[in-house]
């Protein structure tokens, strides 16, 4: 096994991932986050992103476990690839099986719309996040993964960006940066239960797609659930795809995801 680690040897794994769109898989063939692995014989290849492994080549599960055992982190993981390569990742004990949508970022959004829907609901704020409001949402179970690309601050302030929707000055949704490609963001979007259903996630991913109008970054958007899908068709997203995948439930729990 072979574990790629800079951003030019990840390139011999283009061949396994031809013509992609997905924000997550770009940021990791191009450096910016997770581990790559290449089987010694060069026919299969894992990228894990985030909480996402994703499998392309020869389906080999003693690559596979390999792989798994050098850069497995615990806790909630999604894979996705051909049949053969989930049979292997649900023998491994991923047996959670979801359909999850990949959509298509417009040519151009509604600015207008965006400008509506990102009004602040009565008895909340809108804001961009600071340094005490990165800090807070990286301590923060159920909404850390808007910030959690970034290790610091630093690296938060120069690649990326959130907003968060505060209830007296605590947070209650957030949206942010969840994977940094080339001119690229994937988005992610958390309520708490509490405050679902108030118009928070529409009104912190409109603001922040504006902001992505601005510094020209494009936006992408991969939906764990219906209710996902549905908020992102309401901000512009198109052309939802169904595709199956199989997770590992962790420490974390699921409904963590829902936006």
């Amino acid at each position: 096994m072979i574990e790629l680690i800079n951003r030019g040897e990840r390139l011999a794994l283009l061949p396994f991932y031809q013509n992609t769109d997905n924000a997550l898989l770009l940021s990791g063939l191009q450096g910016h986050l997770g581990r790559t692995f290449l089987s010694k014989e060069r026919k299969s290849a894992l990228l894990m992103v985030q909480g996402f492994v994703f499998l392309s080549g020869e389906e080999d599960a003693v690559f596979f476990r390999e792989a798994m055992a050098a850069c497995d982190p615990g806790g909630f993981l999604t894979f996705s690839g051909s049949n053969p390569w989930l049979a292997i990742a649900a023998d491994w004990g991923a047996r959670i099986e979801m359909i999850r949508y990949a959509l298509d970022t417009p040519v151009a959004f509604d600015e207008e719309k965006l400008q509506g829907l990102a009004a602040a609901p009565e008895g909340f704020e809108i804001r961009a996040a600071d340094e005490a409001l990165y800090l807070a949402c990286r301590k923060t179970p159920w909404c850390c993964d808007a910030v959690s690309a970034f290790p610091d601050y630093a690296a938060f302030s120069r690649n990326g960006y959130a907003v968060m929707a505060l209830k007296n000055g605590e947070i209650a949704a957030a949206c942010g940066v969840y994977a940094p490609a080339d001119g690229q963001w994937e988005v992610e979007i958390d309520t708490h239960p509490a405050f679902r259903r108030h118009g928070l996630a529409a009104a912190c991913g409109a603001k922040f797609l504006l902001h992505c109008i601005r510094m020209e970054k494009v936006p992408h958007w991969d939906a764990m659930t219906p209710v996902s899908l549905s908020l992102a068709e309401k901000l512009g997203f198109q052309n939802p795809r169904p595709y199956r995948v199989v997770c590992r439930e962790g420490e974390e729990s699921i409904g963590y995801f829902a936006e």
